[in-house]
């Protein structure tokens, strides 16, 4: 075989290994559903994008847009980590999402909720004045109305 040929068949065998490359990529993708960049949660809220599963809503949100923020106690450092609660839409069921926590679906009754984490005690306050989030009977987070 002389000089051309063996380049040529060499071209030809890597054009071939590039399409077949591409192709398996291009099937991978179609078949997983996902870009290779994005986060789709078992709910199919892209979290990659900025959305989270909301049951009190039920549906994908972006906290930072729908959630009223809370204000933290005792603090006006904007650099402090942020909570957020999400009411539903009869306000009868409440998302708090805490600082490395969520705690999801809270049925609200006689304008409170409580439940607990490990050893502490969380009770939501739903007040005509204020929400105010206590843990272990001390108030940690509100928002004035």
């Amino acid at each position: 075989m002389d000089g051309k040929k063996a380049y040529s068949t060499f071209n030809g065998i890597m054009l071939g290994f590039l399409i077949l490359t591409a192709l398996s990529l291009a099937a991978i993708i179609f078949f997983t559903k996902s870009s290779l960049f994005s986060k789709v949660d078992e709910h199919g809220c892209n979290n990659s994008a900025g959305y989270t599963f909301s049951y009190a809503k039920n549906k994908c949100i972006k906290v930072y847009e729908e959630a009223l923020q809370f204000n933290k106690t005792g603090s006006n450092n904007p650099q402090d980590l942020k909570a957020f609660v999400v009411f539903s839409d009869d306000n009868k069921s409440a998302d708090i999402f805490l600082p490395g926590r969520i705690y999801a679906l809270l049925k609200l009754q006689d304008n409170n909720v409580e439940w607990h984490d490990n050893s502490s005690s969380y009770i939501l306050y739903n007040l005509p004045e204020k929400l105010s989030l206590t843990k272990d009977n001390q108030e940690i987070y509100y928002i004035n109305r």
